[in-house]
């Protein structure tokens, strides 16, 4: 029995060192993974060889590690397995199509926000972020509607959690952060711009299942291009794709 308990924690403690690894932190030195996990350099080490010998992470300069491309699979494979991604692709893509924009779908996993899935615009107009990639903690219109379903301390909690780990600070700061979570969970969807990438404005809606927010529907556009009519068009429409997803997804799951 202690040496199952071992086992488990052993690949518990290589599933965390694959975790601390993200996109504020893409690499990380043998060192900086002993301080972020809290274990002894001789443990690093011994992770870091198998996790290397299956592949999903490398070395790279200055004795400086990063995931491969295996774990961006594994992300791929993820999202392939999410019954939401199947039954949300339609709306996307229909909102694409309405929109002449790119169309993700945001999920929580681990207490990060992921783009979980995502439609190229007919323009092909280039985003950050790809299937499986953390978005940032706590920027844009997206996390603030995934953190909507918390209470006012669950999301304090979340904020300054996320500030200790090293995440961009709100645009704002904090407070005017944690009000704006309240205003837009209130009201169901959200704006940013130009929070994440220069130029960009989006509009973003939440998507409920049994009365929780489970995802999020978010349309970026070049900020340019946008004038007040455009904008009201872009909410007026990602709100109904939502509300669409919303629906199905309970009649899809009633069954």
């Amino acid at each position: 029995m202690a040496r199952e308990k071992t086992g488990a924690d052993s690949a518990r403690r290589a599933l965390d060192m694959l975790f601390a690894f993200t996109e504020q932190k893409p690499v990380a030195s043998a060192r900086d993974l002993a301080e972020t996990l809290g274990i002894p350099m001789p443990s690093v080490h011994r992770y870091v060889a198998m996790l290397r010998d299956m592949g999903l992470i490398e070395e790279g300069t200055r004795g400086r590690y990063h995931l491969t491309m295996r774990v961006a699979a594994l992300g791929r494979a993820a999202c392939k397995a999410t019954p939401t991604v199947d039954l949300a692709e339609p709306h996307m893509r229909r909102l694409s199509e309405e929109l002449g924009e790119a169309v993700l779908l945001n999920m929580m996993v681990r207490g990060h926000p992921v783009c979980f899935h995502r439609v190229e615009a007919p323009t092909r107009f280039r985003l950050s972020f790809e299937p499986g990639q953390p978005l940032p903690r706590l920027r844009g219109a997206s996390v603030r509607l995934l953190l909507g379903g918390l209470t006012a301390a669950e999301r304090e909690a979340y904020v300054d959690a996320a500030l200790a780990s090293g995440a961009q600070p709100p645009v704002n700061g904090r407070a005017r952060f944690l009000r704006d979570v309240e205003r837009d969970a209130a009201r169901g969807w959200a704006i940013s711009n130009e929070e994440i990438d220069e130029g960009v404005w989006a509009a973003t809606a939440a998507v409920h299942e049994a009365g929780s927010v489970v995802a999020s529907l978010s349309v970026p556009c070049v900020a340019f291009r946008m004038d007040d009519a455009r904008r009201d068009l872009v909410i007026d429409r990602v709100r109904k794709a939502a509300a669409d997803l919303t629906n199905t997804l309970s009649g899809g799951r009633a069954g």
